[in-house]
């Protein structure tokens, strides 16, 4: 299978069927859009994942009018947030960061790095505190409330800041959040890191969801860790991980999460395929590769529509079913062709 194609075929379907007349929106939350309370909702968090995805259709086809959309969908999303990255979940402005690097990395413009800057200096100065033992907070709203949504995130921006510019503070605070990353959430012989701790206000950890997003950005925590010391025992915890999400979570060969079936879970799988691929690009871990393309194989066969398109729901082993999907469902697709189409093109 040709995945530079499936991804290119699969950027523009999203485009086809998601994207909006409202200029400062852009894109919209479902297809088909029935009625406008459909985008009532502000899902601010998953058009960082758009950005992203735009991204990394810019870094296979060196296309500038791959590259303007991500800028004018990034300026649109922050836009809306008020003109700021900052928002009350840690995580959303955490995920817009991250795309704030890469598109600084893309262009050179200054004030995206600026962006991704004041999100990692928010982070530390109100998110950080010692309830649960340590830890970066999920939301302004319950600052004893612990995730690995906020924490290793908070990692992969501080670490890739550090990279750009080395500020000891990214390091030592990167390392601190680890250290309880571990100790609370991760299971040593395994490496699977559950979701978070405290969430009622218990103590208690919520163990009985084992989203594979969580999974990837440890490992992609785990891979800036070995990006700046060189320690190879990152990503040999990175693989150990991932080979245990596919142990746990897969299901005749595909990702499967807990309440899979729109909404927000339907981008997990899209994150832990981005992160498994850069993985792969560090270990060169065939099976880790052979099941990101055959599993993404799986996607392309049953995903496509009757007139051409490519239009994906949660079960990746379903044949494209009626509308509505969720933007968030395609973006995983998108994410996951996109991460397939890199590892084929590096044989």
């Amino acid at each position: 299978m040709n995945f530079e194609e499936e991804a290119d075929l699969a950027q523009r379907s999203l485009e086809h069927y998601f994207r909006s007349a409202d200029p400062l929106r852009r894109y919209n939350n479902v297809y088909p859009l029935t009625h406008w309370h459909q985008n009532d909702v502000f899902n601010y968090w998953w058009v960082a994942h758009l950005v992203d995805s735009q991204l990394d259709a810019f870094s296979r086809s060196g296309e500038a009018l791959d590259l303007r959309r991500a800028e004018a969908t990034y300026a649109a999303n922050k836009a809306r947030n008020h003109g700021t990255l900052l928002h009350v979940y840690y995580d959303d402005e955490l995920w817009n960061a991250l795309a704030a690097v890469r598109l600084y990395q893309a262009t050179g413009t200054a004030g995206y790095l600026a962006d991704a800057q004041q999100v990692c200096s928010d982070m530390f100065r109100t998110a950080w505190n010692e309830a649960q033992g340590g830890g970066f907070a999920w939301t302004r709203m319950q600052l004893d409330y612990k995730n690995t949504p906020a924490n290793a995130p908070a990692m992969i921006l501080a670490l890739r800041l550090y990279q750009l510019d080395p500020q000891p503070d990214y390091l030592e605070k990167s390392l601190a959040d680890l250290a309880w990353l571990r100790a609370t959430l991760v299971d040593a012989a395994s490496q699977f890191v559950a979701d978070g701790i405290n969430r009622l206000g218990d103590g208690q950890i919520d163990v009985q969801w084992p989203f594979s997003y969580n999974q990837g950005v440890y490992i992609g925590a785990l891979i800036e860790f070995y990006h700046v010391t060189g320690e190879r025992q990152y990503l040999e915890d990175a693989l150990t991980c991932a080979h245990t999400t596919l142990a746990r979570l897969a299901q005749d060969g595909v990702l499967v999460d807990v309440g899979e079936g729109g909404g927000d879970v339907g981008l997990f799988k899209g994150i832990f395929y981005r992160y498994a691929a850069l993985l792969v690009q560090e270990t060169g871990d065939v099976g880790l590769r052979d099941f990101i393309l055959s599993s993404c194989a799986v996607l392309a066969a049953h995903a496509m529509t009757d007139d051409g398109w490519l239009l994906a729901k949660a079960n990746w082993r379903e044949n494209v079913m009626l509308p509505p999907v969720d933007l968030a469902e395609e973006l995983s697709a998108v994410m996951a062709l996109e991460a397939a189409a890199s590892l084929e093109a590096k044989g």
